[in-house]
């Protein structure tokens, strides 16, 4: 099965209000060249249409942030823990493989200035592949590393 992705960022009179779905390698490819080089006032959120919701709200079960600029973007992830035998919620952000010492600060939240750690920032490639995995399995991608966090709100 292959998911549809739904994207709140700001374009254009868009003001993320209204998610873009996003289909294919290609509608994926247009958003994030958008974010890495459209500084975005708040990082954008990306959720599987198909997936559970929960609450009056009927927030996604599992969800993305993004932070982009130019060649590096970093991911925090909220959703079902793949290590547990229980239902646990786990949030992470990315693990970069390697020192990325001229990555810029990427935030997980801009209004209060919470930034990713530095070591977060992965290539572009690289988050366009793990939200491509998302896309077919609708589980948090293994084509990047993880590591804990604390809630971000």
């Amino acid at each position: 099965m292959s998911y549809t992705l739904e994207i709140w960022y700001y374009h254009g009179d868009n003001r993320a209000d209204e998610p873009v779905t996003v289909s294919t390698a290609a509608e994926l490819d247009g958003v994030l060249a958008h974010v890495a080089n459209h500084p975005q006032p708040h990082p954008a959120q990306i959720a599987a249409r198909e997936l559970p919701r929960f609450g009056v709200l009927e927030i996604p079960d599992r969800m993305f942030k993004l932070d982009a600029h130019q060649a590096f973007g970093a991911l925090h992830y909220v959703g079902p823990d793949p290590d547990s035998t229980t239902e646990d919620v786990g949030y992470w952000v990315t693990l970069g493989n390697e020192a990325a010492d001229d990555a810029p600060t990427l935030y997980i939240d801009k209004d209060n200035k919470t930034s990713f750690p530095q070591n977060a920032a992965i290539r572009l490639e690289q988050v366009r592949d793990a939200l491509l995995e998302f896309q077919r399995t609708g589980s948090r991608p293994t084509c990047v590393q993880w590591q804990t966090t604390a809630p971000a709100y």
